[in-house]
């Protein structure tokens, strides 16, 4: 069978377990990102084969460490002890037999702080924006934790997408303000929010300055699915294919981070307090 087509019946299968156990938030958030699951599993095989050692960070419902187990990868699953403590995520942790690693605190990691060499690639998805510490640090674990040769695979909102660009500029030209509105701060719990979008640009002068050890290589691409049955959902749909037409303003970018360690050397150390 080959990869997209088994990978399409992989979801199809955790979908409907999805389904049957009719958690309202589980389903929703699946459904809405399906698409972008598709893309990092076939990302994912083509970067490496069946067997391979994967650590998703902050894997939230297991959704993509489900998806990866059932093709035949060896995952861990890394995410708060709130989110692991949640009763039917520690069942598929369990039924699945996902690796279960439960961290607090990325900044300082220790649960990866003496681990080297041992995964062949590092989930990072929609992760990127909610960072509100400094992550020098956790790279600087990580590098080590990640096989040379291995890879980091990251998907974030593109800075650029078109709804969010002509937000911004509507703004500024009102003078309402720049970045997160008073709202949104108050309406989420502190790592709900997006505290900083990346571009394309900012990806690459981000995993450089780190380490020369790091070569990324984006793409842009879209997978947001808008009802319609709302005005602003409306808009933001036909502004969102417009952006994904356009290719640079599209709505999200997916960033492969390839890690050579034959300079084995990094660059930066996080300011003390």
């Amino acid at each position: 069978m080959k990869d997209s087509v088994k990978i399409k019946a992989v979801i199809g299968e955790v979908k409907d377990l999805i389904l049957r156990e009719g958690n309202e938030s589980d389903i929703q958030y699946f459904d809405f990102h399906e698409k972008r699951f598709e893309r990092m599993a076939n990302a994912v095989c083509a970067l490496i084969k069946p067997g391979g050692v994967i650590l998703e960070i902050s894997s939230h419902y297991l959704h993509s460490s489900l998806i990866l187990t059932k093709l035949g990868f060896q995952v861990s699953a890394m995410d708060v002890a709130v989110f692991w403590e949640v009763p039917f995520v520690k069942k598929r942790g369990e039924d699945y037999g996902i690796n279960k690693i439960i961290e607090n605190d990325l900044e300082r990691f220790d649960s990866h702080r003496n681990v080297s060499e041992k995964y062949d690639l590092v989930l990072f998805t929609e992760i990127l924006e909610h960072i509100t510490f400094n992550p020098i640090n956790f790279w600087k674990v990580l590098h080590s934790s990640v096989k040379d040769g291995g890879n980091i695979y990251i998907s974030t909102p593109n800075s650029f997408a078109l709804p969010s660009f002509l937000r911004a500029l509507k703004n500024i030209v009102i003078l309402k303000g720049i970045g997160l509105s008073i709202d949104q701060i108050f309406s989420n719990v502190t790592y709900g929010h997006h505290w900083k979008e990346y571009s394309s640009r900012e990806i690459k002068q981000y995993f450089r300055k780190l380490s020369d050890d790091f070569t990324v290589t984006t793409k842009r691409y879209d997978y947001k699915k808008f009802d319609g049955k709302t005005m602003i959902n409306f808009i933001w749909s036909v502004l969102s294919v417009l952006g994904r037409v356009s290719y640079y303003f599209s709505s999200d970018i997916e960033a492969v981070v390839t890690v050579k360690k034959s300079h084995n050397k990094w660059k930066l150390e996080a300011p003390e307090y």
